[in-house]
């Protein structure tokens, strides 16, 4: 249900605030501990295994800004003074692979910036070797918290991401799912995603398979418009 702007509830469960983040009022571990758990296959490559300091580097990342981890970019979802879940998303105008390596260094040093930049290319190399035909916004992460599963947190960040670009004039959303994750594919397939690739990657001991999903916002937003038209006539 649908408390007012911004808030989302569960019945009988205090409300859901979705809010950009600040490090005013998030906790900043909390933001860096949904974002290092929402890939198990990426994130440990990037930051190692190693939690604890792999948590002080991306918060590291997220309080400097100007990065793919940094805080312009990312939303909170809010209970009770606790982060129960997180979204981060890039603007088209976000930089690319090596000016984002380069943002990453000036965050967290050059070891992590190698290993983003390698990981990135590992798993995403057609992502960045395909010409899109227009720059698309990019969701990188959508993590919820284990305790707050269930309760329909990740589809209100993803609702709230969706109307966000469709109240900027729309545009295309690019996300990345390594399968199998059946969860996350149904729940960005009944959002209005679809997927329009698959690919093998290959990291250290294993194999992976990539898809790459799109949802079109600019045509979301004309099929909303026609529906109020003929609605009203």
């Amino acid at each position: 249900a649908v408390a007012g702007p911004g808030r989302w509830h569960a019945p009988e469960s205090p409300p859901v605030i979705l809010e950009p983040f600040s490090p005013d009022r998030h906790c900043t571990e909390e933001v860096a501990g949904l974002i290092y758990e929402t890939e198990p296959a990426y994130f440990p490559l990037v930051f190692g295994r190693d939690r604890t300091r792999a948590l002080s580097t991306i918060e590291r990342l997220v309080r400097a800004g100007g990065n793919a981890f940094g805080r312009e970019m990312i939303t909170c979802a809010v209970r009770e003074g606790r982060v129960a879940g997180i979204l981060v998303m890039q603007a088209p105008d976000a930089p690319g692979l090596v000016k984002g390596a380069l943002a990453v260094a000036r965050a967290a040093g050059p070891i992590t910036a190698v290993r983003f930049f390698l990981v990135e290319l590992l798993i995403f190399a057609p992502h960045y070797l395909k010409r899109e035909p227009e720059p698309a916004y990019e969701i990188s992460s959508l993590s919820v918290a284990p305790a707050e599963r269930g309760r329909g947190i990740g589809a209100a960040l993803l609702d709230d991401a969706l109307r966000r670009v469709r109240s900027r004039g729309g545009g295309r959303i690019v996300l990345s799912v390594i399968a199998p994750n059946p969860p996350a594919v149904r729940l960005y397939e009944r959002a209005g995603f679809h997927t329009v690739s698959t690919h093998r990657a290959w990291v250290p001991y294993r194999a992976l398979t990539v898809l790459t999903m799109v949802y079109d916002a600019v045509q979301d937003r004309s099929d909303t418009l026609m529906q109020d038209f003929d609605e009203t006539m």
